[in-house]
Order: C-alpha cells, then structure tokens, then sequence
C-alpha cells in the first residue's frame, strides 16, 4: 500500500502551490489594468501553470520510492505465481486441488489488482496534468501570436519555454510508469489465463477423477514400492508447505491461530444466542439441540471464513472442517424439528443417518490427505465394512419409521458394495456416491420435517381466524419455494465435491431441446417458482375479493366473478408467455404456433373457441350471472357458475345441466333475474254467480296483504277478469322480493283465499253441466216408464 502513502503529499502540494503563488511577485501583474483583458487571462494561465508543475513536481519527489516498493511487491508475487503454476502442473486432475488451485490464484490476482490500482490512478491523474499542460501550451501559443511587446512578450516567451520542458519531463514520467506497469499488467494476464485453463479443467476433470478406475488393491502393481509412496506423499506435504508457509506465517501450524480463535468467538456466540432463546422461549420444544444447531453452524463459518483466507494446505483441511460442521448443523436442525413436532422418540432415538454422517466425515477427511494409493482404498474399505457391520447390528425401532429410516435400511448393501468397489479401483467414486446419498437423505429429512412444521401451522392458522391470503402466501409460495431452496442448497453443495462451483453452473445450464427451444435445470427451477408465484397470486387476489364486496356494496356476484376470472387468466396467461420466452420462443415462432392454430380452429376446432368467445361475452356483458334464475325451454333453473367453455345450471329438482355458451348467447334465454329478483306472480279464482264482487275483492286484498313475503310496492291489483260459464273470475297479481319464492308463496295464498272466503261464506263454485236427450218423431215413451227410454223397466 505504499504506492496509496505516495500520491496522498500530491493533494498537499496542490494547496501548498496556491500558497506560495500568492506570495510571489509577479512582474506582468504590475502593468495589469482593467482594460488590459488579456493582460488578465496571461496572469491566469501562469497561475494554471505552476500549480500545474506543483503538482507533479510533488509526485516527481516520490516516485522513486514509490517505484522501489512497486518492484519489491511485484518480484513477491512473480514468485508466488511461478509457485502456483509448478503445483498446477502437479496436480493429478483431483477436483479438489484444483479448487484449492483457484482459491490461490484468486488472492493471487486480489494483491496484484491491489498492487496495480494506486499505479494505476497515478498514470490517470498524469494524464490529466499533461491535457492541462497542453491547454495552457495552447492558450501562451494564442497570446504569443499577438505578438506583445516588452516585459509581457518576454513572460509569454518564458513560460512556453517552461511548458515545453514540463511536458518533456512529464513525458518521461509517464512513460517510466508505464514501462514499470508493463509487467505487472502481463502478470495479471498471465493469473487471467491460468484461471481460465484451471477452470476448463473441471469438466473434464471430475469424470477422470471419479469414474476412471485405480489399480485394485488386490492386483501386484498397486503395492509396488509402498515405501517410496509414502517418502513422496511426505514430501508433497513439505513442498507445499515450503510453498506457502511464507506468505504470512513461518509454518502451515501457525496459521491455525485465526481459526482457532473464530472457532472460540462462534462457540461464544452461540452459547450466549442459545442462552437468550432459551430465557425467551422457556417451553420452547428442543431448546437444548438448538442450542446445538448455533454452535455447530457458528463452527462452521467460522472455518469457512477462515479458509477463505488461508493459503494452499490449510485452505483444503479448514475447508474440510467447515463442511463437517456444516453436515452436524443440518442433522442437528433436522433433530430439533424432530423434538419440536413432538414425533415419538424424538428425544431418545439416533439419527438414522449418524453411519451416513461418520463415512461422509471419514470421506472427506481422506480426500484432502491425499494419502497414496493403496493406503488410502484399505483405510476407506475397513471404514465401509465396519458401517455395514453397525448397521446390520442396529436394533429395529418398535415405532413405525419415517420415509428416511426406510430409506437407511438399505445402507448395508449399499455400504457393502462400495467397499467391493473400493478394492475393484473405484474408491473414489465410492467417495463420491457417500456424499451424494448423504446429502439427499439429510436435506430430505429436513425438507419432510418442515414440511410437516408449515402443515401444522397453516392448521393452527385456520383454526384461529389468519387472513386466508396469509396462509396461502405460506401453504402455496413459502413451502414449494423452501423445498426447492433446500433442493439446489443440496445440489450445490455436491457439486463442490466435484470441485466447484463451475460444475453446478455447467448442470444448472445443461439444456436439452431442439434448435433455440429448450429446457435447462435452471429454466426448469424458474418455471416451477413462476408457477407457484402465479398460483398465489390468484388465491391471493381472489381472497381480497369478500373484502372488496365488503367496501364497495354496489358490487354484485357477477363483478365479482368477472374480476376472479380475468385475474385467474391474467396471471396464467402471463406466466405461459414467460415460460414460453424463457424456454426460447421468439415472436417467429408464436407466429407459426398461432398458423398451426387457426388452421386447426378451421377444421375442428370452432366449437370450442365458439364456447370460449361466448363465456367471454356473457362474463363481460353480464347477462347471466352466477345466481340468476333463468328459464331454459320450460325447464327453471338457477345459474352456479359462469366458465369459459360452458355455463353451469342447477334446476329445482336438484339435476345440474353443463349449457354450452353459445347456445345462451344464440338462443333465446328467460332471465327472471336480471338485474332484478323481484317477480310478479298471479292467482285465479272464481266465486258463485250472485257473490258481493266488492267483498270479494276487499277479501283479495286482505289475502294479499296478511302474507309476509307479498310487496307492499308495487302494490297488490285485483282485475275481475270474466263472466264464466259457472263462476265470476277474478285475478290476483302481486309481487314478490325473490324468483325463489314465486312458486310458494303463490301456493300460500292460496290456502289463504280459500280460509277466508269459507269464513266470509263466498262459495267457489265447481263447473256444472246440463244434459238433454231429445227424442226424435213417434217417439215416446214405453208404458210403465218415467219418460225415458230405458229407465223403470223390468229385466226380460
């Protein structure tokens, strides 16, 4: 940081130049009048220019030492470079060197941009110096063609001479920076191309790595010269630490100090954090493995942030332990779900993935040793086997197991074949198959168990009256969007067993389609969020729908219905165009989708996208709602539910009929509804001839009136309609609040005129006929008869 200590004097001299101008004569400023303009732009210009060569006389005085320190930094990190490039050519493609590899080249290039920007902003504020020096030279060029005569020729004669010579010094200043750049410019191309090539070596890499096998343990080349492995593994550790011990520390050992005191201050902080929860929450279930999730995960950062900045060794073994404490706080927090749902056993029971956990340690532990072959097959296969063994050996849970416990049952055949592969030569695959099934079932485990927590929550939420919108935003957004968080987390973290990030990048854009359509993991991964986004935000508006019914009364069902359904369409119609984009469409090829469509509409389509511009028509026109009681041909019905395609109606005897929506908009529909319920109703009745037509109408009215659901207004009307052929017929019409209770109530009345005209003695009469039988000539009737042919006479 030196260079950063030799600009700051520059700002110094800028203000101490402005000093020590105002306080030099100056033999042009005598003669100045204020009618001498130019005379004034010259005094100007002299001032530019010595604060000007102030300036960089300043930092001309500190360049040297600034230079020295420049070259003495830039020789520090040409050598650690030339270190990285011998281990680069020492690795053997394990994707875990070559991750450390790229940590180094990263602080690499960190202290070579650290070194390279201070020189970097002194050649731009030397460049800045030289633009203002070219102004100046430009502007004594103007005033020297006006040729002036005495003392003001003569200063404008100097200072050009002045100029010149500043701009030739400046120009060798500039020049010697860039010169001294130069090579710390083509060692940051060079840290630039040595990234490049590491990371094009982790595609490749990790299928050598893992899927090639190694000369099994029981063939005779892989115990060839075991001693000398052995020397040489020992000595890559001592070259390794000859590599790097220098940098900061004497030794790799004492490098262990940050880390042992981060790991001292996060055990600290979680047992404080532990303490408060506790003393907050004092019947919180599982408090005391919470307590274990903060240490565990504190542990964890604390090694991570210290490999971060850790030379080679030492970064792999604390990143190791970082990873190990990582894999402790996630069955940790899976333990603590475990206590807080109150599953049996919970407390008492081992984690059926404590075996999975042990070889995933003991795993990791081996691959940054880096022990030699066949040591490390026979310490990994011992390992296996002994698994295998306290698997089979482990009791079976009187309880019924959860999905994972039966998941672990197969773990000592599984176990067991990778200690087979192992000795075939396939021992790091086995490493690598470990991890993987570790992982899965671990943040599966906590993926079921939080599942489970949001489940009982959303129950408990209902049961006490939360908002609907809130406990969709959670049951539909917050718990599909943790599952697949846990599942890229999980993801993410087998791909640094692979080596990096690079290869969860390469899987999340490993695309499969034809020509410019496709689907990668990570498009995929973005469709399913979009889906649950729009699907939440439909039950979301559709919640606030009663709340809106509430504030604007004027709004009816079919409003209502109208807004949930443009939103629904709204939502998912602009989630399929974003899925459509995102997997590659282009306006081209809508175009052509769209073709193929109308064609197919052509052909057999219509009737379908008939249905759907008429759904469309009845939604926004609102000539039948949901609630209308509408007459189709002489069957009555009420209207459920207005869809796209078809209208849903349920008539009085319970049958519910599908209606096509043209047929409503084409055909002809009663609608007793309409934006009115109320209906008219009208009961005939007839009275004797010779009644009090007066009292019969007072006895109407009073039948009309004496009923609770009759309107009071409109008002009741009886018409005396005819003379009948046995009675005189009246009409009364009256109207009632709801369609619904037409029917009954004009049953009702019924009983009702027919109770008061049998109280007030009005007889309704039944119709009567009179039958005659005329007799043609000579015809008459029979003695002994009653005057009609065939009555009174006796049987022959």
């Amino acid at each position: 940081m030196a260079m950063i200590r030799g600009v700051r004097p520059l700002f110094a001299a800028c203000f101490m130049a402005i000093a020590i101008l105002a306080a030099t004569p100056r033999p042009v400023a005598a003669q100045t009048t204020e009618g001498d303009d130019w005379k004034l732009v010259l005094r100007k210009n002299q001032e530019a220019l010595i604060l000007q060569a102030s300036r960089f006389k300043s930092m001309e005085t500190v360049l040297p030492r600034v230079l020295r320190d420049f070259r003495s930094e830039l020789s520090a990190l040409e050598a650690l470079r030339d270190q990285l490039t011998v281990i680069t050519s020492l690795t053997t493609g394990n994707p875990w060197e070559l991750r450390a590899v790229l940590h180094g080249l990263d602080r690499l290039r960190g202290r070579g941009d650290a070194l390279v920007e201070p020189f970097r902003a002194t050649t731009e504020e030397l460049g800045r110096i030289f633009e203002q020096i070219e102004t100046l030279e430009g502007e004594f060029s103007r005033q020297s063609a006006d040729k002036p005569e005495g003392e003001v020729g003569q200063a404008i004669d100097y200072y050009q001479r002045y100029v010149s010579g500043v701009k030739k010094a400046l120009t060798r200043v500039k020049g010697s920076l860039d010169r001294e750049l130069g090579p710390a410019m083509r060692l940051q191309t060079g840290i630039a191309e040595m990234e490049k090539n590491v990371r094009d070596r982790f595609s490749g890499a990790w299928k050598d790595f893992f899927l090639t096998p190694a000369p099994s343990v029981l063939s005779l080349g892989a115990w060839a010269e075991p001693g000398l492995k052995m020397e040489l593994w020992m000595s890559s550790l001592g070259a390794y630490r000859s590599f790097f011990s220098g940098e900061q520390t004497t030794s790799p050992w004492d490098g262990l100090a940050k880390p042992a005191a981060l790991a001292l201050v996060a055990l600290l902080a979680a047992s404080v954090l532990s303490g408060r929860i506790i003393r907050r929450f004092p019947g919180l279930a599982g408090a005391l493995k919470l307590r274990g999730v903060l240490r565990f995960a504190g542990l964890g950062l604390a090694f991570a942030w210290a490999a971060a900045a850790s030379p080679f060794l030492l970064f792999e073994g604390l990143s190791v332990a970082a990873e190990i404490f990582f894999a402790a706080a996630l069955l940790s927090v899976s333990r603590f779900l475990a206590i807080f749902l109150g599953e049996p056993g919970a407390d008492d029971a081992p984690n059926p993935l404590r075996h999975l956990f042990f070889l995933f340690a003991c795993g990791l532990a081996l691959r940054v040793l880096g022990l030699p072959s066949p040591y490390s097959e026979l310490i990994w296969t011992a390992l296996l086997l002994f698994s295998a063994a306290s698997v089979a050996r482990r009791p079976p849970r009187d309880d019924t197991p959860d999905l994972i416990a039966l998941l672990t049952t197969a773990d000592r055949w599984l176990f067991t074949l990778l200690a087979l592969a192992a000795v075939v030569g396939y021992a790091n695959l086995s490493h690598l198959v470990i991890s993987g099934w570790f992982l899965a079932l671990a943040f599966l485990q906590c993926s079921l168990r939080l599942g489970r927590l949001i489940t009982r929550w959303l129950d408990r939420a209902e049961a006490a009256g939360v908002s609907l919108f809130a406990r969709g935003v959670v049951g539909g957004l917050v718990a599909p969007l943790i599952h697949l968080g846990l599942f890229f987390l999980a993801l993410y973290w087998f791909c640094t067993q692979l080596g990096g990030r690079t290869v969860f990048f390469d899987i999340l854009d490993f695309k499969i389609g034809y020509r410019d359509i496709g689907l990668s993991v990570g498009r995929l991964a973005l469709l399913v969020v979009g889906f649950h986004v729009a699907r939440t935000a439909v039950a979301a508006f559709k919640s606030f729908l009663p709340e809106a019914a509430r504030l604007r009364p004027e709004w009816d069902q079919g409003i209502l219905d109208v807004l949930s359904i443009s939103a629904t369409y709204a939502a998912w119609g602009l989630y399929v165009l974003s899925g459509l984009f995102l997997l590659g469409a282009n306006f081209t090829s809508l175009a052509v989708v769209a073709g193929g469509l109308s064609v197919g509409i052509g052909f057999g389509l219509q009737n379908i996208v008939n249905n759907f511009i008429s759904g469309l028509i009845l939604l926004f026109g609102r000539s039948i709602q949901a609630g209308d009681t509408i007459q189709l041909g002489e069957t009555w019905c009420q209207v459920k539910k207005v869809n796209i395609r078809n209208t849903v109606v349920q008539t009085f005897d319970n049958a519910t009929i599908f209606v096509p929506n043209s047929d409503l908009i084409t055909g002809q529909i009663v609608n007793w509804t309409h934006k009115d319920a109320r209906v008219r109703r009208e009961v005939a009745v007839g009275v004797a001839y010779g009644s009090d037509t007066e009292k019969v109408r007072e006895l109407l009215f009073r039948a009309a009136a004496e009923h609770p659901r009759v309107l009071s207004e409109p008002a009741p009307l009886v018409q005396f309609i005819n003379f009948g052929e046995s009675s005189l017929d009246f009409k009364l019409m009256f109207w009632v609040a709801d369609v619904a209770h037409g029917v009954s109530t004009a049953s009702e009345i019924r009983f009702l005129i027919d109770r008061i005209f049998r109280e007030a003695g009005i007889s309704i009469p039944f119709p009567q006929r009179e039958v005659r039988v005329v007799s043609g000539p000579g015809d008459g009737p029979k003695p002994g008869g009653n005057g009609y042919p065939g009555l009174g006479q006796a049987p022959d």
